[in-house]
């Protein structure tokens, strides 16, 4: 099982003017309703919202959240902009894994829940599964698997193993 991204929020305690951070900050790009920036050198993508929150992806490793949310804010502080972090909230990790399939998508879906479960290979090679933690699953014939929805890495790894057992 891998992390492959990680979605995080950070709240700070003020809100932010996109524009005076557009001119002050490296990286920034003005988007309809936000400002992007990537942060150098991994290249992670962070989003302002004028709220005073700002969005981070490209993460693979959950330690890294608060390390990225303290280099912003560093970034932050050097271009005379002072503000104070809140908090930090990991909205959603995306995790891949294998199985070693015994049986066709088109066996799995009809032992699976219609109501959780989705396979259109005419408009997608992947079969889709929605747990009730509201986990979204994403099997491939090859028996790759892509997970998203998860907020903590021991409770991705325990659905993960129910998820498995229903395609046996």
């Amino acid at each position: 099982m891998e992390i492959v991204n990680i979605v995080a929020i950070a709240k700070m305690r003020e809100p932010f003017d996109l524009d005076l951070l557009l001119n002050k900050l490296d990286h920034t790009e003005r988007a309809p309703v936000w400002l992007k920036m990537r942060l150098k050198p991994e290249n992670y993508y962070i989003a302002f919202y004028g709220s005073g929150k700002f969005l981070i992806t490209g993460i693979k490793d959950i330690k890294m959240v608060e390390n990225i949310s303290k280099r912003v804010i560093k970034l932050l502080h050097n271009a005379k902009i002072n503000n104070t972090l809140e908090n930090i909230k990991i909205k959603n990790i995306v995790m891949t894994d294998e199985v070693n399939l015994k049986k066709s998508l088109n066996d799995i879906i009809v032992s699976l829940n219609s109501s959780s479960a989705s396979y259109e290979p005419e408009q997608f090679p992947g079969l889709f599964y929605k747990d009730s933690a509201g986990i979204t699953y994403t099997l491939f014939s090859s028996g790759k698997i892509t997970m998203t929805g998860f907020i903590d890495q021991e409770l991705a790894k325990k659905n993960i193993k129910k998820f498995k057992k229903l395609l046996i």
